[in-house]
């Protein structure tokens, strides 16, 4: 087990800002000693999950680490019953339509249908955001200790200007979304940009996931979201919870 742990410390070392690692940055970002990480790596590296540059001696994750998530993806009962009703979500609303999960205290997005193709980034299932500012759909669904435990385990830092980083201020936010069944967050992951989600509910009650609809703060009013996107971002998390 302890073999496991530590080889996935390798894989999770390797994110978005660490895409190329030295063996010395990675016995400096997992705090193993040197041989251990030279054990994990050939191993690793000997599966096909890692490469080696051979001018630079440096290592990178391989396109097989894909087939992990793909597995996953098409797997998962969530994401297949989702996804239909989500593209037509973006088709009505002419907007970014994201399905997210809680894990952990993030946030991750199972499925991601931008509005217009800006940034590869935009694009990509698993990224992972927050769920503090970016899950109060989600969390409005769980008891309050649950949230407030969350909470204080998050690194709550201030992601732009809007962002709400005391405990409070969250937690005055989850309760107004468990008044309203939805959440509108103006600013708070992304200069201008406004995102509404909803809680996807089993019919136990338990959270599963949330709908989300992102768009331009510059062109759209809480007035006009209210009137026209709100509606069908509560209808959309209903549709796929009211399958589970």
């Amino acid at each position: 087990m302890t073999s496991v742990q530590r080889s996935m410390q390798i894989l999770e070392a390797f994110d978005s800002n660490n895409r190329n690692l030295s063996l010395s940055d990675l016995v400096k970002t997992t705090g193993l000693n040197r041989s251990a990480v030279q054990r994990f790596l050939y191993t690793l590296e000997s599966l096909g999950y890692l490469k080696k540059d051979q001018s630079t001696k440096r290592f990178g994750l391989t396109p097989k680490v894909m087939s992990l998530g793909y597995n996953y993806l098409k797997g998962e009962r969530l994401v297949e019953i989702a996804t239909p009703l989500l593209l037509e979500a973006r088709k009505r609303t002419g907007n970014a339509v994201y399905l997210g999960t809680l894990y952990e205290t993030d946030i991750i997005y199972l499925v991601r249908l931008p509005q217009r193709f800006l940034l590869l980034e935009s694009t990509l299932p698993g990224r992972r955001v927050p769920a503090f500012c970016s899950g109060r759909a989600i969390l409005a669904h769980l008891p309050d200790q649950e949230v407030e435990d969350l909470l204080r385990r998050s690194s709550m830092e201030k992601i732009t200007p809007f962002t709400i980083v005391d405990i409070k201020g969250n937690m005055d936010e989850v309760d107004k979304a468990r008044k309203q069944g939805y959440v509108i967050s103006s600013q708070e992951q992304l200069i201008g940009e406004i995102a509404i989600s909803s809680a996807v509910v089993g019919r136990t009650g338990t959270p599963l996931a949330a709908v989300y609809v992102s768009v331009n703060f510059s062109e759209w009013s809480i007035e006009k979201i209210k009137a026209e996107l709100v509606p069908v971002v509560i209808e959309v998390a209903g549709s796929i919870g009211a399958q589970f």
